[in-house]
């Protein structure tokens, strides 16, 4: 993996790719949620103040996602944290999902925010793979 730079003033920090990945989608009577694992490959704690997201599957944009739930992401680790969808990306993922039980191709464009050294940076990543769709399950 090579070293990318974050976007932002000179004195950013070089980093190793972090990576987020989407986990599920799960399908409630109650909302969407979506489950992400953020990936740490630094030697370094990070702390993401929040994050945006935006998610594509099997080709076609189902939405945007907002996490405003700060994050610490310990040196070579990773964290995993599930987050409600809202307004039109919920009702979108939902539909997807009852479409398509089992499992579909993704594309997460993400833009972290990261804390360093008191400045907020922007740090943009992506990845694609396959996540379990999870639709909603009515009891008898």
């Amino acid at each position: 993996m090579g070293l990318l730079m974050l976007t932002g003033c000179s004195s950013a920090p070089k980093l190793e790719r972090i990576g987020v990945q989407v986990k599920e989608l799960t399908s409630t009577t109650s909302g969407t949620m979506i489950t992400l694992r953020f990936i740490n490959p630094n030697n370094v704690p990070l702390v993401v103040p929040g994050s945006e997201h935006t998610l594509y599957l099997n080709g076609t944009l189902v939405g945007f996602i907002k996490n405003r739930k700060a994050l610490g992401i310990p040196p070579l680790g990773t964290v995993t944290e599930s987050i409600a969808l809202f307004g039109d990306t919920a009702k979108s993922a939902g539909h997807f999902i009852a479409d398509h039980p089992g499992s579909a191709a993704y594309t997460l464009e993400s833009t972290l925010r990261l804390n360093w050294n008191d400045d907020i940076y922007n740090y943009k990543t992506s990845d694609q793979g396959h996540v379990t769709l999870n639709p909603t399950s009515v009891a008898p």
